[in-house]
């Protein structure tokens, strides 16, 4: 599988997106289309830990940063929680928030290594959790 999956919680205004496989700008956009249309949470975690991001570019950044400030429209304080595994995937998120802030988004961008730093961060438990055990 390439590409997001996601879940939203209500009660955290969060939707989690978890990233699997080779990784695109088109994957990156079409996530944020299909779920801030339907649940534009002010919190998002982008769970990026376990995919490639090696096939993402400068004009990849610049294209995903300008579909998230357009979908940032909808979302109140809009707030972006990145999880990393790797140190590489790590520089190239810290680029995306520079090209994201002289582009004028109006997103926090954070970055996290792993998905329970994250939300400690937010000061919540994993929403999702009973979930998991369930599957």
């Amino acid at each position: 599988m390439r590409g997001f999956t996601a879940q939203y919680s209500k009660a955290c205004d969060l939707t989690l997106f978890v990233g699997q496989g080779r990784l695109t700008a088109a994957h990156f956009i079409s996530a944020m289309e299909a779920n801030y249309g339907l649940h534009p949470s002010s919190l998002a975690i982008w769970d990026v830990s376990h995919a490639d991001l090696s096939g993402l570019d400068t004009a990849a950044l610049v294209e995903i940063s300008e579909a998230a400030k357009r979908s940032a429209t909808e979302r109140p304080n809009p707030r972006n929680l990145v999880v990393v595994g790797h140190e590489q995937e790590a520089l190239l998120v810290k680029l995306y928030q520079k090209i994201a802030e002289m582009r004028g988004s109006p997103i926090a961008y954070e970055l996290h290594y792993s998905l329970a730093e994250a939300y400690r961060a937010l000061g919540i438990a994993d929403p999702f959790a009973e979930q998991k055990s369930s599957a």
